[in-house]
């Protein structure tokens, strides 16, 4: 028996020997690995390549710096450009590019779709009353301006006839100077009772009493008053005029915040809500994109180029499409970052995009593309821009189904 325990024991002693030896193996070869990847952080292994994949949560931007941080370890000059492989598509910040209408206000959705408009502008109104509108499908073409919907506004039309009510007493209020005209009239009534007394107490001495004399000159001090109270009544009146036309202006304001209004040219991207929805305020309601023009978000290695030397300058970017050949477009660096991130400079290119023979744009945002900054050429001049495409296609191209 003491020979089995032996036995047994030697080899739960041999077991844990051995797994303590794959442990530090296993430590070891870790902290090899971290070493080469702050030596080399582009280095292509396999940890690295899994930290570079985006979550499902991950907004657009951070896809952009995560593909250009992937594709910077792969930059190479050549015939005097850098070219940067896996540069990310993005769309437009703060250009007017991409708008998200959000609901205006707490209300239902009474109305979705486009306005049917006449040659004048004036709404199409249907046999029922009611205004045509298209319904708003994806890929639905719009301009800016365009009425999309709008939320419930009973209520508010029926404050703004309050506030109309109002402003027409206020009007007739201020209209009333009768009243200034009849203080006047005392005030004249008045100093002529006071100066005949005074005058007869001159000529006939002890004909009025001193108290009536001093009566008669308070009654006329009095009335010169009225008159400046019947003025700034008037005055006040004036002014609510003006506080009552704010109400009406502040009514119709609210009424045209309910109406859903497309802010900029482009496509219905997205539809968030359905009508006969209940909103809430800030609750997305549309997305409305425009394509003409993208950006290209890429990095270069800060320890080989400096943020000048691609500042300004013109970039070939190529587009390579499933079954087509690669086709080449032209735009412009318009933003390089100062700060190091990862070991890079970031930076931004405009690009104008363009439209294939089927109606699809060739350069579409999250997309990764390679780009060429033309170093060996003249900078491009700061208040220059992208070559600028036409601001939408034709509707037939664009218009499509949910």
């Amino acid at each position: 028996m003491k020979t089995i325990f032996e036995r047994k024991t030697r080899l739960t002693v041999a077991a844990v020997l051995t797994l303590t030896a794959a442990s530090s193996v296993a430590v070891w070869a870790n902290d090899e690995l971290e070493r080469a990847l702050m030596e080399s952080p582009n280095a292509p292994t396999v940890s690295s390549t899994t930290s570079l994949l985006p979550s499902p949560t991950a907004d657009v931007e951070s896809v952009a710096r995560i593909g250009s941080n992937a594709g910077a370890a792969g930059v190479f000059e050549k015939e005097g450009r850098i070219v940067v492989p896996n540069a990310s598509v993005i769309i437009p910040k703060g250009e007017g590019y991409e708008a998200l209408i959000s609901a205006n206000g707490q209300g239902l959705l009474v109305e979705l779709g486009l306005c049917e408009l006449d040659e004048s502008g004036a709404p199409v109104v249907g046999e029922d009353g009611t205004t045509k509108r298209r319904p708003l499908l994806r890929g639905l073409q719009v301009r800016k301006g365009d009425v999309l919907g709008k939320q419930k506004d009973a209520e508010l039309i029926e404050q703004k006839i309050v506030a109309e009510q109002e402003l027409l007493v206020a009007e007739k209020e201020a209209a009333k100077e009768l009243e200034v005209e009849v203080a006047v009239a005392a005030a004249q009534v008045a100093q002529a009772s006071y100066k005949r007394a005074d005058s007869l107490n001159k000529t006939m001495p002890g004909s009025i009493s001193p108290e009536e004399t001093q009566e008669k000159y308070y009654e006329y001090v009095r009335s010169m008053k009225a008159i400046d109270k019947a003025k700034f009544d008037l005055e006040v009146n004036q002014e609510k005029v003006k506080v009552a036309k704010a109400r009406v202006n502040a009514a119709d304001v609210a009424i045209e915040d309910r109406k859903l209004v497309a802010p900029i040219d482009g496509i219905i991207d997205d539809v968030m809500k359905n009508e006969g929805e209940w909103l809430r305020e800030g609750d997305e309601i549309l997305k409305i994109v425009r394509y003409d023009k993208v950006q290209i978000n890429a990095a270069i290695p800060a320890d080989r180029y400096a943020p000048e030397t691609i500042a300004d300058k013109k970039v070939v970017v190529e587009v390579k499409r499933p079954g087509g050949q690669p086709q080449k477009l032209e735009g412009k660096v318009v933003y390089v970052r100062q700060t190091v991130e990862s070991g890079h400079y970031y930076f931004y290119a405009d690009v104008a995009n363009q439209m294939n023979k089927a109606g699809y744009w060739l350069l579409n945002p999250g997309a990764l593309v390679t780009v060429e900054i033309c170093v060996d050429e003249p900078a491009v001049a700061p208040n220059a821009s992208a070559p600028t495409a036409p601001a939408s296609a034709p509707e037939s191209a664009l218009t499509g189904s949910l």
